[in-house]
């Protein structure tokens, strides 16, 4: 669907108490959500995400959802809701996008100030700023591979002790658990959960390599549940075993 096909409908910053909620409801028309302040939790389609500062979520046409209000923090909205030729490049869209420029907040705040429109120049001018935000969204969703993968490396790093899931790694990254399997792979060139595992193994590899600690003492630090789980995934993962790694270093 070419951008020019977007028609703006309204817009509005919108301010509510801590313990806002809004039960299950849906719309006929599409809607973007900017988060300006707080945290929100939405329940859609039978996933669950959670939005900060920054991030933007997408309503598609007709999708149930369920919205509330996490933690202590007033909740600050940009809502703007649209009419699309075809339905499908919305539902294309990931259901959360950041918005790491703030060019897409700068963009929503400038179509806030054109409401409602006065005239004809104002009413095409809040059309061109929607195609431009539909174009930011769509730029800052197929833009996140690199980063993400950077993103979820560091996390990793910091909680490598951890059990970690595939629902952690989305939530961290503010994405649907299947929008984050997808461009996560493709900017990784593997799974997330074998990412993870290699990751484990070649923190294992480095205390094998440096230290004298027996696997006993190194399975727990690296999040596996003991020294057969790590054997296991690291010959895995390595063709060899970790006992197999330390003797050809030591004869070297």
């Amino acid at each position: 669907m070419a951008t020019g096909s977007h028609v703006m409908g309204s817009i509005a910053r919108m301010e509510m108490k801590s313990d806002w909620s809004i039960p299950s409801h849906s719309h006929d028309f599409q809607e973007i959500v900017l988060i300006v302040a707080g945290q929100v939790e939405t329940r859609m389609a039978d996933k669950t995400s959670h939005a900060g500062p920054g991030m933007l979520k997408v309503h598609p046409r007709g999708v149930a959802h369920t919205e509330h209000a996490v933690g202590l923090d007033n909740i600050v909205l940009l809502c703007a809701n649209f009419q699309a030729a075809d339905d499908r490049e919305v539902a294309a869209w990931p259901l959360l996008v950041p918005d790491r420029t703030g060019r897409i907040r700068m963009l929503m705040e400038w179509m806030v100030e054109l409401s409602p429109p006065h005239d004809h120049a104002s009413a095409l001018a809040r059309d061109g700023l929607l195609q431009a935000v539909a174009l930011a969204i769509a730029s800052a969703a197929a833009g996140t591979s690199d980063d993400l993968v950077l993103n979820i490396r560091a996390w990793v790093r910091a909680h490598i002790t951890q059990p970690i899931y595939l629902d952690d790694l989305a939530k961290v990254a503010g994405v649907s658990r299947y929008h984050f399997n997808r461009i996560f792979s493709k900017g990784a060139g593997m799974p997330p959960m074998r990412f993870v595992r290699e990751m484990r193994v070649d923190a294992a590899r480095g205390l094998l390599l440096n230290t004298a600690m027996p696997l006993r003492a190194i399975a727990p630090m690296v999040g596996f549940a003991d020294e057969f789980q790590l054997s296991r995934v690291f010959r895995e993962i390595t063709g060899q075993s970790p006992a197999t790694l330390r003797r050809s270093t030591a004869s070297a």
